[in-house]
């Protein structure tokens, strides 16, 4: 199916289409940040939880910082990402805010 924009009420078609062809229990759905899409999703899949995509989320970050700390900041992003539980990624979190390298 072909949206012709990132808006509410195209995702919302689309995702009415996906619901009207079978789709169902949603659990989790992973996307970009755009307030259309998020919304829609929140419409038509009550109780599933919305995660933001960490690739778009790493490029967001990386767009606005300077290019010679890039390399830092994905490494640090990165980590807290990737950390083993959320206690450990706040932990990175919270250093990597009390070193303002960014």
């Amino acid at each position: 199916m072909v949206g012709d924009s990132e808006s509410e009420e195209s995702w919302s078609e689309f995702f009415s289409w996906l619901k009207q062809r079978g789709l169902h229990g949603v659990d989790i759905v992973v996307s970009d940040h755009h307030n259309g899409l998020i919304r829609a999703i929140r419409q038509y899949f009550h109780g599933s939880t919305w995660q933001r995509c960490q690739t778009h989320f790493m490029r967001n970050i990386l767009d606005k910082t300077p290019k010679a700390l890039r390399k830092e900041v994905h490494a640090k992003v990165r980590a807290i990402l990737e950390a083993p539980d959320t206690a450990t990624a706040r932990m990175l979190l919270n250093q990597v805010l009390d070193n303002k390298i960014c």
